[in-house]
């Protein structure tokens, strides 16, 4: 079986880059957690943006992206709105949150609301599942991880066997950078995307 972040660069035809803007230890040190190799791997090859529009990431090394605003929005941010009782995220879910061991750990989201998480255990990052919220459904489904392989099944899934249970037909196969849509299909890159 072939690597998913090849197979990920393969199926979206990507061959942009990343603008290289710190380092993944820095990143580490501020969310507080080694994070997955997977996930430091697809991010030294593609820098944020959307696959097959449906799940939304945001590279923390690339230097185009707002690093404090993704620490403190992105993954403190959504760790504070999943804790918000009020909002009822995790209750009849048998899940803890980051930094909690197995707790969960935000990195991207459906652009509809719901939200992509690690689920921190074992102590080996690489072995971690992945946990999906579906918001306006009220649930979580997990997947055995790990995240890339999570994109890789989005990406290549024409039915509804994805983390989402969507059937995904003819959406396109793409990666897109972060983009205003223009109408008719079209879209343009953020001006420092292009």
């Amino acid at each position: 079986m072939r690597h998913p972040v090849e197979e990920i660069v393969e199926v979206t035809g990507w061959t942009g880059g990343v603008r290289q803007g710190r380092e993944w230890a820095d990143v580490e040190r501020d969310i507080g957690t080694t994070l997955p190799a997977d996930y430091k791997e697809l991010f030294s090859r593609f820098p944020s943006g959307a696959f097959r529009d449906l799940i939304v990431v945001t590279n923390p090394v690339d230097a185009r992206t707002d690093y404090p605003r993704f620490i403190g929005e992105e993954v403190f941010g959504i760790l504070e709105i999943l804790a918000d009782e009020e909002l009822e995220y995790l209750e009849n879910a048998d899940y803890r949150l980051f930094p909690d061991q197995s707790g969960l750990l935000p990195w991207g989201h459906d652009g509809q609301g719901g939200m992509l998480c690690w689920i921190t255990e074992p102590a080996d990052p690489d072995r971690w599942r992945v946990a999906y919220y579906a918001q306006g459904m009220d649930h979580w489904r997990e997947h055995p991880g790990p995240m890339t392989e999570v994109i890789r099944e989005v990406l290549t899934s024409a039915g509804d066997d994805n983390i989402f249970g969507w059937t995904l037909g003819e959406l396109p196969r793409v990666f897109r950078v972060p983009s205003i849509h223009l109408g008719d299909g079209r879209w343009l890159p953020s001006p420092e995307y292009r």
